[in-house]
Order: C-alpha cells, then structure tokens, then sequence
C-alpha cells in the first residue's frame, strides 16, 4: 500500500500501531489530543501475547527492563486463603514470555523513546468526512487526506463515531479505584503481587519494578457519595481493610488526590471496525472491562496484524479487511470472556460468593493451562482470511 497512514489517538495502541508500521517501511504520522504526554495513569499489566508481540518489534526487552517481571498470579480469598495460581513458568517455557507489569506512562515513555516517526500532539479530530477517500479535521481547524484513518483514539473514538455511529458503549454496573504507592512503604515486598476474589469486588497488586506497586480495586457502587478525594479515600480503606497484606496499606500510602476512579465500560460488538479506507484499533474497535487483563494487550495485537496487511495488500480498503478478518473475532471473545468475569467479580450475595471462589478451588491446573494458551496465543494476520 502507498501513501500517507494518519493515526488518530497517540495512546498506547497508535504509537505501537506507528513503531510496528515503521519496522515494515511506513512513515505514518500520529496525531494526539492532548497539548503534551503527562506521565497520568497508573500500572498496567502486559500479558503473554503482549509481550510476544512486543517481542516481534524489538520492544520486549526495553519494556522488561523498565517493569516487573511477575512468575506467578495467585488468587485469593478475603481471609488470604489461596484459591488458584496461573503458573506463568508454563507459559515462559512454551511461548518465551510470562507477565511484566508497568507504569502506563513508563510504557508510554518506551514506545516514544522508539518511535521515529512524527507525533502531532494538540491535535483533536473534530471530524472524518467521505472515509472511502477520507479527511479528517481537527479542532484548530487544520485537515488532513492521507491514504488510510487507523481511529486509535479510545472507547468515546470519534472516528468510530462517523463510520458506525450506532456503536453502543454498556456499563458495567461497576466502580474501579486504582493507584500506585511506594514499595518502600511495605514491610514485606515478598506479599505483593496477587489477586482477591471478595463479595462484590476484585482486588490486586503488583510491583511495577521501579520502587512503586499498583494497586487497584472494584465495587459496584460507589463507596461514599461524597467526591471530595480525602472522603473517598477514607471509605475505600474502611471497605478493604480486612483484605491481605498489602492492600490496606497500600491503599493508606497512596495521596487522596491520585486515586483514578473511573465507573467501567466496555463496547457492544460492531458490525464492522472498517469502512473506505478507515479503520478502527485498540479501544476504539473493541473496548473492554479489564477482568482479563487484555485490552492493552489486544490494542497491540491489532497494531501489529494492521501493519501487516498495510504491508501486504496492494490498498487501503484491502488492508483493512484483512487486518478486520484477522482480528475482529478473536477481541470480541475477549471482550465477552472480560465482560463474564466482571460479572463474577461482582458477586456479593454471602452464598454466591463463597460459591464462586470454591468452585476457583475446584479448577483443574490443566483446564487452567489450555485457557491460558487459547489467551497466550497472538493473532497473526491471515492473508487467506
């Protein structure tokens, strides 16, 4: 394919979209909201087929660098019992890589640091006119008519806005609180990083490998009507100060004013994610509640199988179809599977809790296994599809 590629959205998904276009040739350009990159945000954890496909673009090993490897995910109860582990040593062995989780914004400094191509920050899409020739219009009123739109510019996409805009975005019933704290505050560095299955709620923590932990935390309501952070800090340590060291602690060490509350959404399934010579990656196609741990990691799947495509058909509208045919299916299991164990985690009836995390007792290490290599698996783009 020849010609200009323009990615709207500098987040996460268009900047590896860009570095995984540059390693096949392209010069696109990135064009990104907000006036400057903040280091905003809090931990992210970067799963098997992440890593896999950061590895495929030389990025695996700076990311590592800069993050923490984790070997293991235990699952808890509220009382600290263990439930079930995933055994990242099995996914290492058979797919190279296990888990590394990260800051968002040192992950965002990483793909920066490697990107070679330009990055336009300050520039808002407003708006995508005639997308089987496509401009797309910013607020400081400046166009832009490149060969190929890739909308990587999140769950509220404008660009998805213009080629499907019946596209539905369903909450989730559910509060997530998340933020990061000093590991230097911890007694025991040994304790963090698991996972708690509670009534009504989904708690964990990780070191993020550069002296601070991620924690973060569910509930389906919110937990004081009152917004003002220092109440809502207090009402998120009376409702999780019975839970596993480091939780509570954690959550102590975290300024008021850093907690990220955000109410969870995902996105209903689209008939398309393409249209003309515009397409959709990360959130924008296929946003989704973070129960799997897989919407950083499904945004950069897409960035590498649209490369692909881009490389190899001879069009725009051909590449999209192909790119759309190699992925669509396999983000919207993911997005069900999340959007399933939302539901779960959101149990908190007394029976139904205790329910649920005894039949987590109950699940067959090797059951766990093939889930998780169905999961490890990235996609590959697929000419034939």
């Amino acid at each position: 394919m020849d010609g200009e590629i323009a990615i709207i959205g500098g987040g996460i998904c268009g900047l590896t979209t860009a570095i995984a276009l540059e390693r096949r040739g392209f010069e696109p350009t990135v064009y990104e909201a907000t006036e400057a990159y903040r280091p905003v945000g809090a931990g992210i954890l970067l799963q098997t087929n992440a890593l896999s496909v950061l590895a495929d673009l030389g990025l695996a090993e700076a990311v590592t660098d800069r993050g923490a490897e984790i070997s293991e995910v235990p699952f808890r109860s509220p009382d600290g019992s263990r439930l079930l582990s995933f055994d990242l040593g099995f996914e290492a062995e058979r797919f190279g890589h296990g888990f590394v989780a990260i800051h968002r914004a040192t992950l965002q400094d990483v793909l920066l640091t490697e990107l070679d191509s330009t990055v336009r920050t300050g520039m808002e899409c407003v708006d995508l006119m005639r997308p089987a020739t496509p401009t797309v219009r910013f607020d400081d009123g400046s166009t832009v008519s490149p060969a190929l739109v890739v909308g990587a510019d999140g769950i509220g996409s404008t660009v998805r806005g213009e080629i499907q805009p019946a596209a539905t975005v369903r909450p989730a019933d559910c509060i997530a609180y998340r933020g990061v704290a000093p590991a230097g505050s911890l007694s025991d560095h040994a304790s963090v990083g698991f996972e708690v299955w509670g009534q009504g709620s989904f708690v964990g923590c990780s070191p993020l490998g550069d002296g601070r932990v991620y924690w973060y935390a569910t509930a389906t309501e919110p937990l004081t009507p009152d917004r003002k952070p220092a109440a809502r800090k207090q009402a998120l340590g009376h409702r999780f100060e019975s839970y596993p060291a480091p939780i509570p602690r954690l959550i102590a060490s975290t300024p008021a004013d850093e907690v990220i509350v955000t109410p969870l959404v995902d996105l209903a399934p689209l008939d398309s994610w393409s249209q003309g010579a515009v397409t959709l990656a990360g959130d924008g196609a296929h946003g989704m509640v973070p129960f799997a741990g897989q919407g950083a990691a499904q945004g950069i799947e897409d960035a590498a199988v649209l490369a692909a495509a881009v490389d190899a058909e001879e069009t725009a509208e051909e590449a999209v179809a192909g790119y759309e045919a190699s992925r669509k299916s396999r983000a919207e299991r993911l997005v069900a599977a999340s959007r399933r164990l939302g539901w779960l985690s959101r149990i908190d009836s007394a029976v139904g809790w205790r329910l649920r995390n005894l039949i987590g007792r109950l699940i067959p290490t090797r059951l766990s296994r093939r889930l998780r290599a169905d999961q490890a698996t990235p996609s590959r783009y697929d000419p034939d599809c």
